[in-house]
C-alpha cells in the first residue's frame, strides 16, 4: 500500500468479507497486527471500516466510515480499537440511523427543547426582578444542580433525572410567589435553580442518545428554545410587572418609619404574579414529561450497565412506536460480542446480591468509577480540561450580560425619561433575534471546514466585540441593537457549545461530562456578579469590559481544541 493510500473495506455481511481485516489485505502484514480491529461478523450497516496507511513504516490507522459522510467517522478520541461496549454501541447507531427521524426522536427532542426553553425562561425571570444577592442564591442553585443530576444522569439513568428536575423547579418555582421575608425568597430561589441546574446537560444528553447519527445538526438546534423561553418571560413580565408593581422611586417598608410612604407587598405584586405562571408552565412540562409520553430509558446507559435484553427492548419498542419494522437488532448480537471479548453473557452479571455494609459501601463508591472515562486518553483529558475553562468564560460573560445589560439599558431609559413599559417591550426586542442565531449555528456546525470548533471560534469572538462596541454607545437604539447582537452571538455560541459537548463524550460518563462543564460554568457565573457588582455603581462599562475578557479567554482556549465531531460517531 503507497503512503497516504487507504482501502474502505465494506463489513455489510460475513459472507462477502471474512472476519479480520488483515485476512482481506494481505499487504499489510508487514504492518504491526497489534493495530488491527477485529470487525464483527454481523451487519453494522451504514458505517465500513478503512485502513489508512500513513507511511511505509507506520502502523495503519483504522476508521469508521458512514455510508452517508463525507469522510471518515473516527474511532473514540484517542484510541485505536472499540471497546465492548462501543462495539454495541455502534449495533445501537445502526438502528437509529435505519429509523431516521422517527416519531419518538421528534417528540423527545420538543420535550428537551422544553427543558432548555425552562432554563432561560426561569434565567430571564430572575434577571429581570431580582437584585444581585437573589440571582446569586439562583446560580448557587443552578451550579449545585448542574454537578448533581451530572452524577446521577449516569448512574440512575436519563429516565428519573428527566422527569425529576422538571418537578424541582416547577414546585419551588410556584412556592416562590409565597415568601413575605428576604431569606425566604433566596432559599426558595436557590431549591429552584437546583432542580434546573441539571436541564441543560441532561436533555443534551438525552437527545443525542436517540438521533440518528446524520441528524445530529438539530442538537444545537435545540437552543433555539432558549431565547424563545427568554422572549416567553420578557412577554409575561410586559404584561404584568409595570402593571402591577409600586413607584420605583418609593423605599422599601422595612427602611422608613411607619406612616411614610413607601412600596407595601400588596402594591409591588407584578413578580410574584410572575413567578406563579412561569411555575405553572415548568409544572405543565412535567406533566407532559411524566404523565402523558412515555419515555424510554435509553438503550446506550442500560448497555453501560451490562443491561443488554432491557436495550435491545427499548430498540424494538421505540421502532414500533415511529410505526418502522421490527429492527435487525437481537440479544444474540451483544452475546456474540461478549464471546469476542471473553465477557459473562450473563446480563444481569453486575450487582450481585450482597449484605456486608462494606460491600454496600464499595458498590456506593463503585457508581463514580466512570468519571475516570473523561481522561480515559490523553486526547481526551485535554480536551475534558479545555472545555471547563471554556464554560467558564462563557457563563463569566453570560452571567455579567444577563444580570447587568438590563440594568444598564433600564439606566440610559431611566435618563432618556421613558417609562419602564417601553424598557420592558425593549427587552422583547433584544431577545428575539437569538432565534436566528440558534438557526444560524446549526447550519454552520455542518460546513466543511468550519464544523464545530470554528463556529465557536467565531462566536465567541463576535460576541466579545459585540459588548465591547456596546461600551462606545450612549443612545437607546444603539444599545438595544448592539445588545441584539450581542444576544444573537451569544445564542449562536452557545447553542454549538451545549451540542458539542455530549458529542465529545460516550454515554457512560456523557451526562456526568456535561454536568461538570455546566458545574465548573456555573461556579464562574456566582463569581462574575460579585466581582461586578463594584462597577454597576459607578462605571457600567467596567461591568462589560469584564464580560468581554470572559468570552475572549473561551475564544483563545478554543483555537487549541484538537478534535471536530462533525462525522465523528456517537457512542
Amino acid at each position: 500500500m503507497t503512503d497516504g493510500d487507504s482501502e474502505i473495506i465494506d463489513v455489510c455481511t460475513q459472507a462477502e468479507h471474512p472476519a479480520w481485516t488483515h485476512r482481506l489485505l494481505p499487504e499489510l502484514a508487514d504492518f504491526k497486527t497489534t493495530s488491527y480491529q477485529k470487525i464483527p461478523s454481523y451487519d453494522l450497516h451504514p458505517y465500513k471500516m478503512s485502513v489508512y496507511s500513513e507511511g511505509p513504516n507506520k502502523s495503519p490507522t483504522l476508521k469508521l466510515k458512514n455510508s452517508h459522510d463525507e469522510e471518515p467517522t473516527q474511532l473514540p478520541l484517542g484510541a485505536d480499537t472499540l471497546s465492548l461496549y462501543e462495539r454495541k454501541a455502534l449495533l445501537v447507531n445502526r438502528e437509529f440511523d435505519a429509523m431516521g427521524l422517527g416519531r419518538y426522536q421528534k417528540v423527545i427532542w420538543l420535550l428537551c427543547g422544553f427543558g432548555y426553553l425552562l432554563d432561560l425562561m426561569w434565567a430571564e425571570a430572575f434577571g429581570l426582578v431580582a437584585g444581585p444577592n437573589i440571582f446569586t442564591a439562583f446560580s448557587a442553585g443552578l451550579t449545585v444542580g448542574a454537578f448533581t443530576w451530572g452524577l446521577l444522569v449516569d448512574i440512575i439513568g436519563r429516565k428519573w433525572a428527566f422527569n425529576l428536575t422538571c418537578l424541582i423547579t416547577s414546585v419551588f418555582g410556584l412556592l416562590l410567589a409565597a415568601p413575605t421575608n428576604y431569606n425566604g425568597i433566596c432559599v426558595i430561589t436557590a431549591l429552584c435553580g437546583f432542580g434546573l441546574g441539571g436541564n441543560i446537560p441532561i436533555d443534551a444528553t438525552i437527545v443525542i442518545e436517540f438521533l440518528p447519527q446524520n441528524r445530529r445538526w438539530l442538537l444545537p438546534l435545540l437552543s433555539i428554545f432558549q431565547p424563545i423561553g427568554v422572549v416567553l418571560t420578557a412577554v409575561i413580565a410586559f404584561g404584568l410587572v409595570p402593571k402591577y408593581r409600586c413607584d420605583v422611586t418609593l423605599p422599601s417598608c422595612r427602611t422608613v418609619a411607619e406612616g411614610v410612604a413607601c412600596c407595601t407587598r400588596t402594591s409591588n405584586l407584578g413578580w410574584r404574579y410572575l413567578m406563579i405562571v412561569l411555575g405553572a408552565i415548568t409544572l405543565s412540562v412535567f406533566i407532559v414529561r411524566f404523565a402523558i409520553f412515555t419515555f424510554h430509558e435509553s438503550p446506550k446507559f442500560l448497555l453501560a450497565r451490562g443491561r443488554d435484553a432491557e436495550a435491545v427492548e427499548i430498540v424494538h419498542r421505540i421502532a414500533a412506536f415511529n410505526r418502522q419494522p421490527v429492527p435487525k437488532l437481537q440479544l444474540s448480537d451483544f452475546q456474540e460480542i461478549d464471546q469476542e471479548f471473553g465477557e459473562d453473557s450473563d446480563l444481569n452479571r453486575r450487582n450481585g446480591t450482597t449484605n456486608s455494609a462494606l460491600d454496600v459501601l464499595k458498590q456506593a463508591f463503585g457508581r463514580f468509577k466512570h468519571l475516570k472515562g473523561l481522561f480515559r486518553t490523553r486526547l481526551l483529558g485535554f480536551t475534558t480540561v479545555l472545555l471547563w475553562i471554556v464554560y467558564m468564560g462563557d457563563f463569566w460573560s453570560f452571567n455579567l450580560a444577563g444580570s447587568f445589560l438590563p440594568i444598564i439599558l433600564a439606566r440610559r431609559g431611566q435618563t432618556a425619561g421613558q417609562s419602564v413599559t417601553e424598557t420592558y417591550r425593549q427587552y422583547i426586542y433584544i431577545y428575539l433575534p437569538g432565534i436566528l442565531g440558534t438557526i444560524l449555528a446549526a447550519a454552520a456546525v455542518e460546513l466543511p471546514g468550519i464544523g464545530r470548533k470554528w463556529s465557536l471560534v467565531f462566536g465567541a469572538l463576535v460576541q466579545g466585540v459585540s459588548m465591547a462596541m456596546y461600551t462606545q454607545v450612549t443612545t437607546i437604539k444603539a444599545s438595544v441593537g448592539l445588545n441584539a447582537l450581542e444576544y444573537i452571538m451569544q445564542s449562536f455560541f452557545n447553542a454549538v457549545l451545549y451540542g458539542f459537548t455530549p458529542e465529545v463524550f460516550e454515554a457512560p460518563y456523557r451526562g456526568s461530562a456535561a454536568g461538570l462543564c455546566s458545574t465548573f460554568g456555573r461556579l464562574a457565573g456566582i463569581v462574575a456578579p460579585i466581582a461586578a457588582r463594584p462597577f454597576i455603581d459607578g462605571n457600567s462599562n467596567g461591568v462589560l469590559w469584564l464580560a468581554c475578557g470572559g468570552i475572549f479567554v473561551s475564544a483563545f482556549f478554543l483555537v487549541f481544541l484538537p478534535i471536530e465531531t462533525r462525522h465523528r460517531a456517537s457512542y
